[in-house]
């Protein structure tokens, strides 16, 4: 006499837990400090009376706050399915770029004007 197994049993579902929650977190602290890093070199920029880098730092830091506020509160939601849209985290990751690159140049500049 054999008896049936019944249905074969896979693997059991995935459970992330709050993962998806700690890394929408992450970005939006990234977000926060492209915000704070802007703020901090357009107040460098005013003491050292450069327009240029005062509205460059202020546009990246715009640029980062604005569509992070903005967007649709359905990225980053423990149990949606998706963290956030690809396009949201290759404007972050540009935003840091930017801001690296405005704070190089006005370092560069100042050191070149200085010797």
């Amino acid at each position: 006499m054999t008896t049936d197994p019944g249905p074969a049993a896979g693997p059991p579902p995935r459970d992330e837990g709050l993962q998806p929650e700690r890394t929408a977190l992450s970005w939006q602290r990234t977000v926060l400090g492209v915000v704070l890093g802007s703020l901090v070199l357009a107040g460098a920029g005013l003491r050292a009376g450069s327009t240029v880098t005062v509205c460059a730092a202020a546009a990246v830091g715009v640029l980062a706050l604005v569509p992070a506020v903005l967007r649709a509160p359905s990225g980053g939601l423990p149990g949606d399915g998706r963290l956030h849209s690809f396009a949201f985290l290759v404007r972050v990751v540009a935003l840091v770029v930017a801001l690296a690159l405005v704070g190089a140049v006005w370092a560069f500049g100042r050191g070149a004007g200085a010797a």
